[in-house]
């Protein structure tokens, strides 16, 4: 057990004030620390005690003695202890000379040099194991005691059951600032109007802690103040701890401890008040008394009035009074204070210079606990700038407030306006939709900051691209669509996207870096590509995509072809949508195997659609529009589910165990709880963690936030492995391997495809490979094919492969034949 008392002054002589030699053959096991909670003394009863050199004690090799069952509660109290300079008092057990544990309590003080600053500990321990047998051993542990009390900060008082003084240390005389003569008439049934309560009032018998230990039984503690005979006031903590008869309840004494916090109560008190004044400093505020006198003024008060602290402190808030308001309406106001406590409303005020403002002015009346008025607060503003700050606001309901661009509802305002007089005059209208290439990766590469800098910038050099009758805006994210009014014909159109994409082939430079982007512009033009503002945005939205789809940094206008496309894509966007409900979903899997031996090891789960009206789909068409809708996430989970499902299968129908490795998307990981979706899927299909494989990507890894690491740390603690997809396509980060605890590298099979042609693809795959031993990962290569890639990979000492060479995705009751006998013929298989 270890025990600590509050006390506001530890102080104690330095070390070397001591008399060390009075110590060496003291009966208790005298030990001394410096500050850094080594030892750097024990007395010769020590060394006695142990058996051990001293020059073993030393540092922490006291350590040793301890018994295993106490030494990790021993040592963090005794740290705790010395990082918080408190004394300490703790029993355990140390080994004697003879081998024999004996119960020990160590009883420590911080000491202090003589420039009072914290010089380490002294203590000494006391054989307590048979102090119930002799009453020598009770008389010395009273010695120790007393001359533990002597030197304690806090003041020690001890009382019968009665009441009566038994014993005090010096530090209770001084603090309560009586004479050994007067403690020993301080009793419990004295007088105690000497004795107030944390309000100040004289304080009731009854609430005084040790009065309250003795008749309850129990620790009692609180707060005191005594008025001393010099005249002063001390405020004072109390702790009450009964004492019982041995083996009983019968309460037979109080032990109090005393602590002085007159000074920690002064300034809580000063804290108190000063967060009241300036919790709100953003804002003027005046404190004043009672009687309405000015205390304290904030630097806000002095910027608003002109008036310097030294002019407001002692006067009157009438200094403010503008004469603007009658006295009926400062009666009024004083009458609300007086019987709300608090009043609010505005009041047009004067400067030290004479000028005007409108200010907005709140006073509250401040009461102490017994409910006495003791302060008034008034916290005024001068909304002057409120109201232009509803003027900023105005503005911003119509603009953009990163780039001050218009925003959507004036674009929109706008667009009907140029539709309604180009249809008057007979003009045409092009409509420009651009999107920023590749935002996303600065974006959450480099952080938003870099990504609004460079939005910023970009929206200059399309403001500089176009005449001032025309519109740019900002609809949000990296979208900006123009509007472009009198346009004669599609060419004007297209040399003004010409222009933009020319404009921003400079790279910025933001922040010391280069930043590098370009824009897909759509164009739909009034008349020919529709008479609305939504069509018209509908159509530039599509050619838009399209503008993406040829590879970026180029325009495009709209055409019906482009409307078909779209059509088609929404046909297929519904399409997946009821494969969900209508079970249009399989899985194929295809084997992973072992280079040196040809043995399956594992299986990739891969998502098939086979469409009741469009037949069997390419994933490669399906999946990207999957996760573009969100679809990926409901379709992701019941991978996950299918996948654990067959594997548990397999196993119970008594075949090898091979993981079976799932692909995640960037979506699942980000929108969903993916470790309680992983965990359900394990635990609906009794799969054990060991046998599942979840597939990420590096971008994934990169671009899902600051919370990755954790995530990832989760799914581990789930049994389940993790690889790395498509390794060397993304980022390719040596930071988040370290970081990450990944298992397996899967090299990507355009870099496979190649390896014995290309030098460049076999020094990459090689470096992987290398990369992957040196971090003890697993490697794998996906897109195997030929033999010779086979033989590259085993000479270069990749571990394991999949790919065509060995089979391609097979149904699950293809899957369980190979599993049966377990090892793969390497012969090439043409892809279907």
């Amino acid at each position: 057990m270890a025990s600590t008392t509050d006390s506001t002054d530890t102080r104690h002589p330095a070390p070397q004030d001591f008399p060390l030699a009075l110590f060496e053959r003291f009966p208790a096991l005298i030990w001394r620390a410096d500050q850094y909670a080594s030892c750097t003394y024990v007395n010769r009863t020590w060394l006695e005690f142990t058996g051990r050199a001293l020059e073993r004690e030393l540092g922490d090799g006291w350590t040793a003695g301890l018994h295993p069952d106490d030494f990790d509660r021993c040592v963090s109290a005794y740290l705790g202890h010395f990082a918080a300079q408190t004394p300490l008092e703790m029993e355990y057990r140390l080994r004697r000379h003879d081998g024999e544990y004996r119960w020990v309590i160590d009883t420590g003080r911080p000491i202090h040099d003589e420039s009072g600053a914290f010089a380490g500990f002294i203590g000494f321990c006391l054989d307590i194991t048979d102090r119930r047998n002799t009453e020598a051993e009770l008389r010395e542990r009273e010695t120790h005691m007393r001359t533990l009390l002597a030197s304690m900060g806090e003041g020690v008082i001890m009382r019968d059951a009665n009441g009566m003084l038994q014993l005090h240390n010096a530090t209770a005389s001084e603090i309560l600032g009586l004479s050994d003569a007067e403690m020993s008439e301080l009793h419990l049934q004295g007088d105690f109007s000497l004795y107030l309560d944390e309000y100040g009032e004289p304080i009731k018998r009854s609430e005084i802690p040790a009065i309250q230990a003795l008749e309850t039984g129990k620790p009692a503690s609180g707060m005191l103040g005594v008025n001393r005979g010099d005249g002063t006031r001390r405020w004072v903590w109390t702790n009450a701890v009964p004492l019982f008869e041995d083996e009983s309840s019968t309460v037979r004494g109080v032990v109090t401890t005393i602590a002085d916090i007159t000074v920690r109560r002064s300034h809580e008190e000063q804290l108190k008040l000063a967060w009241t004044v300036f919790s709100n400093s953003i804002e003027a505020i005046i404190v004043t008394d009672a009687n309405e006198r000015i205390l304290s003024v904030n630097r806000a008060y002095t910027e608003v009035t002109g008036y310097t602290e030294a002019e407001a402190i002692g006067t009157t808030p009438p200094l403010l009074r503008s004469g603007t308001h009658d006295q009926s309406f400062y009666e009024a106001m004083w009458q609300d204070i007086e019987i709300l406590g608090f009043w609010q409303g505005e009041v047009r005020d004067r400067r030290k210079d004479g000028s005007f403002y409108p200010s907005s002015l709140s006073i509250s009346a401040v009461r102490d606990m017994s409910g006495r008025l003791t302060h008034y607060v008034a916290v005024f503003s001068d909304i002057t700038e409120r109201k232009a700050s509803e003027a900023r606001i105005a503005f911003l309901a119509h603009h953009d407030p990163l780039t001050g661009l218009p925003n959507r509802s004036l674009l929109h305002d706008r667009l009907e306006q140029a539709l309604a007089n180009a249809a008057r005059q007979g003009n045409r209208i092009a409509l420009l939709f651009l999107d920023l290439d590749r935002f996303k990766t600065i974006n959450d590469s480099l952080g938003h900051l870099m990504g609004d800098q460079l939005l910023q910038g970009v929206a200059r050099r399309l403001s500089n691209c176009v005449r001032g009758t025309d519109t740019v805006s900002r609809q949000g994210g990296d979208e900006f669509l123009i509007v472009l009014t009198g346009v004669d014909s599609p060419d004007d159109a297209a040399r003004v996207a010409e222009k933009i994409l020319v404009q921003l082939e400079p790279p910025f430079e933001i922040d010391n870096q280069q930043l590098g982007t370009s824009f897909s512009i759509g164009i739909a033009l009034y008349p020919e590509d529709g008479a609305s503002v939504e069509v018209l945005m509908k159509n530039a939205d599509t050619a838009m995509y399209h503008a993406k789809e040829s590879g970026r940094n180029t325009y495009r206008f709209f055409d019906e072809v482009m409307n078909v496309n779209a059509l088609e894509r929404l046909h297929l966007e519904n399409g997946l949508r009821r494969a969900i409900e209508q079970r249009e979903f399989t899985l194929h899997y295809q084997p992973q195997v072992d280079l040196s031996n040809n043995r399956i090891i594992g299986v990739e789960a891969l998502l098939r659609w086979f469409s009741g009206v469009m037949g069997g789909i390419s994933p490669a068409r399906f999946i990207p529009l999957a996760e573009e809708c969100g679809l990926i996430v409901p379709i992701g989970e019941w991978v996950l589910q299918t996948a654990c499902r067959q594997a548990r299968s397999w196993q119970d129908q008594g075949l090898p165990p091979v993981p079976v490795a799932v692909n995640l998307s960037a979506m699942q990981f980000r929108r969903t709880d993916i470790v309680a979706t992983v965990a359900r899927a394990l635990a609906d299909s009794g799969l054990d963690g060991t046998w599942l494989e979840l597939e990420l990507t590096e971008s994934l890894l990169m671009q899902s936030g600051p919370d990755v690491e954790a995530i990832l740390g989760r799914l581990k603690a789930l049994g389940v492995r993790l690889s790395i997809d498509d390794f060397g396509t993304g980022y390719s980060s040596l930071a988040y391997l370290k970081r990450f605890p990944v298992d397996r590298l899967k090299i990507d099979q355009s870099f496979v495809r190649d390896i014995t042609d290309d030098p460049d693809d076999a020094a990459i795959v090689r470096a992987v490979i290398q990369l992957g031993h040196s971090l003890r990962l697993e490697v794998i290569a996906e897109g195997t094919e030929t033999p010779e890639q086979m033989a590259f990979l085993r000479d270069e000492g990749c571990s394991a492969a999949q790919g065509y060479l060995f089979s391609p995705p097979l149904p699950a009751d293809a899957i369980t034949e190979l599993l049966r006998v377990g090892i793969l013929p390497a012969a090439p298989i043409v892809p279907h």
